[in-house]
């Protein structure tokens, strides 16, 4: 089972040729945007009827707390490799990861394993450490988003979820096994899954505050069952960062669990313009920084 998924990882790790990026990049960003400015008409909301207050929440507090936690996660897939980098270099990674994941490509992988090769694992190594946490995200989001799923809407979809959420995590503990170092293992562990608990929680936090900024009612259920959106959309792995897929999966999820189609095509449009809007300070920050002399 281990060489089966190092070979999975080894292939979902390697870039789509240029033509193909380009392309798909082109494609999934207009698909965003018909459907943003359908979803926007059709709702028949104006720029008065959305409220600033949850969006300024979801832009100084959630946003940040998601950059923290892609930060934590790194930090966890090196200890699972055997290393420990300094607090500077675990920011610079959440900022450029999160960034490469806005290429048609799997860029939050890509970065994290070259990273931890780089800093003196094997890249077989790099490679299983780097996927721990986001097995682990998978796991949990399934298994959790799979019982709100069947709490708010069909039992059998939320049911088939939680089944690939128990085969991820099934996948990350395999791969803990044979990776993580033998000392401080259960401490890891334990640590793994409360940060991508963390991540199940702040993803759903992000989602319910883009539904109230639009006037919608939500309800912890249903923000949770959202979430599977932004799992299996990083399970895939071919659309920029999950751009178009994740909005078009977050629309798909919105009626079987109570809310309006147009209303899942927004939020989930609101909430990447906000993520993509602090990344972008980020990267600003992270610039300035490099710039500045010792």
């Amino acid at each position: 089972m281990r060489t089966a998924l190092r070979r999975l990882l080894e292939h979902r790790a390697q870039p789509l040729p240029p033509i193909w990026r380009n392309v798909i990049l082109v494609i999934a960003a207009l698909g965003v945007l018909i459907a943003s400015v359908w979803a926007w008409r059709s709702s028949g909301l104006s720029s008065g009827d959305l409220r600033w207050g949850p969006i300024l929440i979801l832009l100084l507090v959630a946003a940040p707390l998601s950059l923290v936690l892609k930060a934590a996660e790194f930090a966890l897939a090196a200890r699972v490799a055997g290393q420990r980098p300094p607090t500077a270099r675990l920011l610079e990674i959440a900022v450029v990861s999160s960034a490469a994941n806005l290429l048609p490509l799997p860029g939050s992988l890509l970065v994290t394993v070259r990273s931890i090769s780089e800093d003196g694992s094997s890249y077989g190594t790099a490679l299983a450490a780097s996927a721990v946490p986001g097995f682990t995200w998978l796991g949990v989001t399934g298994l959790g988003g799979g019982l709100a799923i069947a709490i708010a809407g069909p039992p059998a979809l939320g049911a088939l979820v939680a089944l690939m959420g128990l085969a991820a995590l099934i996948a990350s503990l395999a791969l803990f096994r044979s990776t993580a170092p033998a000392d401080g293992r259960f401490a890891l562990a334990i640590s793994i899954v409360a940060v991508e608990t963390g991540w199940l929680a702040i993803s759903a936090l992000r989602l319910a505050l883009s539904v109230m900024a639009l006037g919608v009612d939500i309800d912890p259920v249903q923000a949770v069952a959202l979430s599977v959106a932004g799992a299996l959309t990083v399970a895939i792995g071919f659309l920029p960062g999950g751009l178009g897929l994740r909005e078009a999966l977050i629309a798909g999820l919105s009626p079987l669990i109570g809310l309006p189609l147009d209303t899942g095509v927004l939020l989930g449009s609101l909430d990447r313009v906000v993520w993509l809007l602090f990344l972008a300070l980020a990267g600003a920050a992270l610039a300035a920084s490099r710039r500045r002399p010792a």
